[in-house]
């Protein structure tokens, strides 16, 4: 929001957090350097504000305006009519044609006289040999006009229409060059055998009337003779505009021998694209060529168990001084197969890794390897199940662009906290919402043309202890051990900056504890494992439960670094029929780093203590009575500590799937020493305030028919600095 102010005889805007002040909403657009009077001044808000610049001498200073572009409302409308006729049982007639009305401006009518347009398509196809059992000649001609006026609502052309036919687009909208009126006639024959396959020749002929005209030939086959099977496909396009003239050959062959479970084949790839500006009789910056050339040899049955390799060479010819020069070439060798499966044992492996050779020596060689490797293992008739997984990648990473966007309260997911009063919405003062109410916005990812290269490991392990099956054993010590359940799992996926001359297949670097170096760009890292005795039966179930999480993330705000260990301890146990006894312990610690808001970094050591008794009138219905002891301490910073008491109550109701009431009301008590208005407040205290605070819930689900439900959220709390809030919502869900 803006004010506007006179500087001299010029009438300026100012940004203003002044809600006093008469306010405007201003969107500036970039229009180059010295070609506006703005220039950004702060980009660490949601929103980018900027500030005037005087011109010096009648030279604008800035690069942006407030100006924006109106977008006006447009109407198509479109006719159409087609029809069939079949003379005889040899020959198939279709045409279509279509009209269309687009105003592109329904508040003006301006230029309405090109509004209209029309098109019309005309097929034949003849047969000229027909059997059963023997080849099949078929002979086809088609017909398209489009007048330029003419549009419609999907595309009608495949995507690379643009560029099998290297038809001119716009630099700043990348839509076609109006060419006029659009003719594309396409003539060829279609032989095929229902046991040999199919071969095709197509003639296409396409002019525009302002000056454009091409001819393309194409020739495709997928043969089966033998034990070959040939696929080709290949074209030649010659054209000519008022702008530039071009040749462009497109191939692609593969030949394959196979025979008892074995075949060998190779393949051959090409593109050769030359453009021509007539006026200087240069190349343009369209113009490229490779050849690619495969071989490979396999073994196996490709649905079950199999092996294939293979081996690619590439020649890439680019734009250098006006002719087409060898810029690299490529060896890319590769691996597909499934070496194993059977009832226990699954074994896939994928690999591909390239080298890439530059022709100019100033340039370093790439390699990257992509591969992937899949091994899953049942052991003792499903006593252990492993299942492991490693993934390599050589990619790129986008560093994110991110805003907050407004939305209905209770609608988004994070609140704005004003922590430093400026009244400025700043990208560091938005937090996860704790709570319904509190959540105004949403987290929208921007676009984003900043890249860094990555090499990414992704190695993920699950081992899995279920002796439950020993239970019904006469043997005392498998009795025992039936008790037991445990699962652990282990996840690191990381990508590091890739240095072009190798890459690092270690996936367990990132288990070190220091993080703090550049070279992990992203990194998702979590160890689980939960030991679990009489799981699901509630006599003396007891679980273990240790996690250790760690995650590292490039914003365009810099890296957000993020550690959580901790260790939790669950009892439950059932007596005397009505009672239900559940203990909860925890001990942790979390760690929080950003690179360059070092007013977010923290870490707090925590205990939490949760015991709960509950009240079983019946099945449908129960009773709670809860205690929580937490303890908080930061030990950077500012040092804050939180000690916490939670008192509570809850009942749950349900009746026969008609009605289901759920309520809880909550004390707590928060001892907190530090500034409770700072990040690091905000996470230890999850939204409270310090003193004495309540919250309180309903939730009534009503079943009103078959097809019919309506459910009531209720939601309050109150502390003492605020007043009291209510939260509500109604939804009526209908199945269909």
């Amino acid at each position: 929001l803006y004010k506007k102010e006179f500087l001299g005889a010029e009438e300026i805007f100012v940004f203003s957090t002044n809600a006093e002040d008469e306010l405007y909403s201003v969107r500036f657009t970039l229009v180059g350097t010295n070609q506006g009077n703005y220039k950004l001044s702060n980009t660490n808000a949601i929103n980018n504000i900027y500030e005037y610049v005087a011109p010096i001498a009648g030279v604008p200073q800035g690069n942006y305006e407030p100006i924006t572009q109106l977008v006006a409302p447009e109407r198509l409308q479109i006719a159409v009519v087609n029809g069939q006729y079949k003379p005889s049982k040899k020959t198939d007639v279709f045409f279509e044609f279509a009209g269309s009305k687009k105003d592109a401006n329904l508040f003006s009518n301006l230029d309405d006289g090109n509004n209209d347009g029309y098109a019309g398509k005309f097929t034949l196809k003849q047969n000229l040999i027909q059997s059963d059992s023997l080849w099949n000649l078929t002979a086809s001609v088609d017909t398209d006009f489009i007048q330029k006026n003419f549009n419609s609502i999907q595309r009608l052309y495949r995507a690379e229409f643009n560029r099998d036919w290297n038809l001119d687009t716009s630099e700043n909208t990348g839509d076609l060059i109006d060419y006029g009126n659009q003719l594309l006639f396409t003539s060829g024959l279609r032989l095929a055998h229902s046991k040999k396959g199919v071969a095709t020749y197509n003639f296409e002929h396409l002019n525009y009337s302002e000056n454009f005209n091409g001819n393309r030939h194409s020739v495709s086959a997928n043969l089966r003779l033998g034990n070959f099977t040939m696929y080709s496909n290949s074209s030649f396009l010659n054209n000519e505009s008022s702008i530039n003239q071009s040749t462009f050959l497109r191939s692609f062959n593969r030949v394959v021998y196979g025979k008892n479970n074995k075949w060998a084949g190779v393949k051959f790839t090409t593109e050769d694209n030359e453009q021509r500006a007539i006026a200087s009789d240069s190349l343009t910056e369209l113009s490229q060529k490779f050849n690619a050339y495969e071989t490979f040899v396999g073994i196996g049955d490709s649905t079950k168990v199999y092996a294939e390799v293979g081996y690619i060479k590439r020649f890439n010819d680019s734009l250098r001084n006006n002719s087409l020069e060898r810029v690299n070439n490529s060896n890319t060798y590769y691996l597909k197969s499934r070496l194993i499966q059977n009832k226990n044992t699954t074994l896939q492996l994928y690999a591909n890794y390239r080298d890439l050779k530059s022709e100019d020596n100033s340039i370093d060689d790439e390699q990257s390897l992509n591969s992937r490797l899949n091994f899953n293992q049942k052991l003792f008739k499903n006593l252990i199940i492993l299942n492991s997984s490693f993934e390599t990648n050589s990619g790129t990473l986008a560093q994110q662009d991110f805003t907050y966007v407004e939305v209905e309260a209770g609608q988004g997911a994070y609140t704005w906290i004003d922590y430093n009063n400026n009244s400025i919405q700043e990208l560091d003062e938005f937090e996860i919402a704790q709570f319904a109410d509190q959540g105004s916005y949403i987290r929208v990812l921007l676009p984003n043309q900043v890249y860094v290269q990555t090499h990414q490991n992704r190695f993920g392990q699950t081992v899995t202890i279920n002796p439950q099956s020993w239970s019904v054993s006469k043997n005392k010590s498998k009795q025992f051990w039936s008790h037991f359940y445990d699962q652990a799992s282990f996840i690191v996926d990381s990508k590091k900056f890739k240095d072009s001359n190798s890459f690092n297949l270690n996936p367990f670097e990132a288990l070190k504890d220091d993080l703090d170096t550049d070279d992990f760009v992203s990194l998702n890292y979590s160890v689980r494992n939960v030991l679990f005795l009489n799981r699901g039966k509630q006599r003396y179930t007891t679980s273990y439960t240790y996690l250790n999480n760690k995650s590292r993330n490039l914003l365009s705000i810099g890296f957000q670094q993020n550690k959580t260990r901790s260790h939790q301890v669950n009892f439950n146990h059932k007596f005397n029929t009505n009672w239900l006894l559940n203990t909860l312990g925890s001990l942790g610690k979390d760690d929080s780093k950003s690179e360059n808001y070092t007013n977010r970094n923290y870490t707090i050591d925590n205990y939490q203590f949760k015991p709960k008794l509950s009240y079983l009138f019946s099945e449908n219905a129960q009773f709670d009575i809860f205690y929580q002891y937490t303890s908080k301490e930061n030990t950077i910073g500012s040092l804050e500590s939180l000690a916490q008491n939670n008192y509570g109550l809850s009942f749950t109701f349900n009746k026969a799937q008609k009605i289901a009431l759920t309520g809880e009301f909550n004390y707590f008590k928060n001892e907190f020493e530090g500034d409770s208005n700072t990040p690091v407040g905000y996470q230890m205290l999850e939204g409270l305030q310090p003193g004495k605070n309540f919250t309180w819930s309903l939730l009534a689900q009503k079943k009103l028919t078959k097809y019919l439900d309506l459910n009531l959220n209720y939601f309050g709390r109150k502390s003492e600095t605020s007043k009291m809030i209510h939260t509500g919502t109604v939804q009526l869900k209908a199945y269909f």
